[in-house]
């Protein structure tokens, strides 16, 4: 695995070689290159395994200063709930400090992406970048510069940073009520690149504003199908 300077993983605070195989929830700590240790929260699902593995779902958090394993909540709590048809594998990095756009953090999703593929039961035809508020920012900047890497992305409570130009299925969710992120701007940004044919799903949530991750669990469960219908879609061309 190049994410890692020494095959050696802390996994539950046990140390560890390698990636865990068996369902379960696990965080995980290792060093990268530069010495900086990174930890992230891997979900194995308990569902039989299919010929061609597991969808995998990259979960980006939201800002503020990251305690340990910051992005498990955002599994336990939203993605892996709303998602749970899916039989999916999840990753959540705890973002290095700073934006997800940061070139650091850029480097650290796409490493330990690389090494999730390698080593657990996931399809990489069916990768998933997904995030929520910042890491919704992360998800657009992401999509953009590794179009070829991601199946569909889901980036809920938060806009681009720049533009995005990339074919790859997008579903986005927005409230009303959301104090950071002016509702408008998502329905402009909607109406843009479906005029230029982009394929682009919105869905306008009843959340209690942008701090209310919890309001948009039921919301989100709809986007499950859509990844089915565009993963079958995609293998049957």
């Amino acid at each position: 695995m190049t994410l890692l300077a020494h095959p050696q993983l802390t996994v539950d605070g046990v140390v560890g070689a390698t990636l865990p195989q068996d369902a379960g929830l696990y965080d995980i700590e290792t060093r990268l290159a530069d010495g900086t240790r990174a930890r992230f929260t891997l979900a194995l699902p308990a569902a039989r395994r299919p010929q061609s593995g597991h969808p995998l779902i990259v979960v980006l958090h939201y800002g503020g200063q990251p305690t340990r394993y910051y992005g498990r909540p955002l599994i336990e709590q939203l993605f892996a709930p709303a998602f749970a048809a899916l039989d999916a594998c999840f990753v959540a990095p705890e973002s290095l400090g700073g934006q997800w756009t940061e070139a650091r953090n850029e480097a650290f999703v796409m490493g330990l992406l690389d090494a999730v593929i390698e080593a657990c039961p996931v399809d990489p035809a069916r990768v998933v970048i997904a995030g929520y508020s910042m890491g919704a920012i992360g998800c657009w900047y992401l999509l953009e510069h590794y179009p070829e890497r991601f199946s569909a992305a889901v980036p809920v409570a938060g806009l681009p940073a720049g533009a995005v130009t990339s074919r790859v299925p997008i579903y986005t969710l927005a409230t009303p009520t959301d104090e950071i992120f002016e509702f408008t701007r998502f329905e402009t940004l909607v109406a843009a690149h479906r005029a230029q044919g982009q394929p682009i799903e919105f869905a306008s949530v009843p959340a209690q504003g942008h701090y209310d991750i919890q309001g948009f669990r039921s919301a989100l469960a709809a986007v499950a199908p859509w990844l089915e219908h565009i993963w079958t879609t995609a293998t049957t061309r």
